[in-house]
């Protein structure tokens, strides 16, 4: 497989990082008076690049372990400085960060305890739902502040901030709590 190829979806998530610094400037600068427009459009592009990367991996046959881990440290390096720019801004409470924080460690130091000789991250539904949840979420506020749409009142953004230690909490309880003896089996064998 030509060197293009196998790295393309590497490049997509390359794209988001690199478009990490230049999302929070925009953030920043539209709230000191800029058009909040273009922290949109990068949002934009980032989402689309974590949507598509593991698409283009599968599709040309070229996923790996080190994909997928850099897949999730390009999506924990953008949600939790976008999350924290906003706790910068007062516009989110510091616990929203801190708890997609806390999911993500327990679920990498479970992926390590699960997968043995060979560290693997190991996915779960309730994980991935975390995540886009937790990709919506900024998008929410890109919308609602940055922009200014103000779509949504303050209660209603209260509300949703409220639910990601709920979902990070559940994450982290299928994670740590006792698996099914089956299951262990199968993890094992």
């Amino acid at each position: 497989m030509p060197l293009v190829t196998r790295n393309a979806a590497n490049a997509v998530t390359g794209l988001r990082i690199a478009l990490t610094p230049v999302f929070l400037w925009c953030v920043l600068r539209a709230a000191h008076g800029g058009t909040g427009w273009p922290a949109a459009v990068v949002f934009a592009v980032v989402a689309l690049s974590d949507f598509v990367d593991g698409r283009i991996a599968r599709r040309l046959g070229a996923a790996s372990p080190s994909g997928r881990v850099l897949d999730h440290a390009a999506d924990l390096t953008f949600i939790l400085a976008a999350l924290g720019v906003y706790v910068g801004l007062a516009m989110v409470p510091w616990w929203v960060p801190a708890s997609i924080a806390a999911s993500f460690a327990v679920y990498v130091l479970d992926s390590m305890r699960r997968s043995g000789a060979r560290p693997a991250l190991i996915g779960s539904r309730l994980g991935h739902l975390g995540g886009v949840c937790n990709y919506a979420l900024v998008g929410v506020l890109v919308g609602n502040d940055t922009v200014g749409l103000a779509w949504l009142p303050a209660w209603l953004m209260h509300s949703l901030f409220m639910l990601v230690p709920v979902y990070s909490a559940a994450s982290i309880l299928t994670r740590v709590a006792p698996r099914p003896l089956s299951e262990q089996r199968h993890a094992s064998g």
